[in-house]
């Protein structure tokens, strides 16, 4: 069976152990990065609102607002009142929309899950894909 072979007393399996108790312990180094500089409330409004912008520049997000019958100048007249919390909360949400969601990381999570439960059955001892 798989579970004897992988467990089997061998140096091997010593030598691994050991090696893991081993650099679990080592102190790790301080893994750290300059800081970026602050931005002021006027740039990261900036940045926002042209983050804003090339979302709203999106064919599929135009065609979308053409279809709700909203024009491009009434789009910017209501982009220009907003406030800035409003306006920092929709470009967190453009990028979103930019990147499709959230998909793939469900995606790798699902599949890593399924290969999690395969490794667990087969080093218990049961068939899960048949041969």
């Amino acid at each position: 069976m798989l579970r004897d072979h992988l467990f089997a007393r061998t140096p091997l399996l010593y030598v691994l152990i050991t090696w893991g108790i081993f650099v679990s312990l080592w102190p790790a180094p301080a893994l750290g990065a300059p800081l970026p500089a602050r931005l002021s409330q006027g740039d990261v409004a900036g940045r926002d609102l042209e983050t804003v912008r090339q979302t709203l520049e999106m064919r599929a997000v135009r065609q979308q607002l053409e279809a709700l019958g909203v024009t491009p100048a009434e789009a910017e007249t209501k982009l220009a009142r907003l406030s800035p919390d409003e306006l920092h909360q929709l470009a967190q949400q453009a990028d979103e929309i930019r990147a499709g969601g959230d998909g793939v990381g469900a995606l790798v999570f699902v599949l890593l899950v399924v290969l999690l439960v395969i490794l667990i059955l087969e080093l218990l001892g049961r068939r899960v894909i048949s041969r």
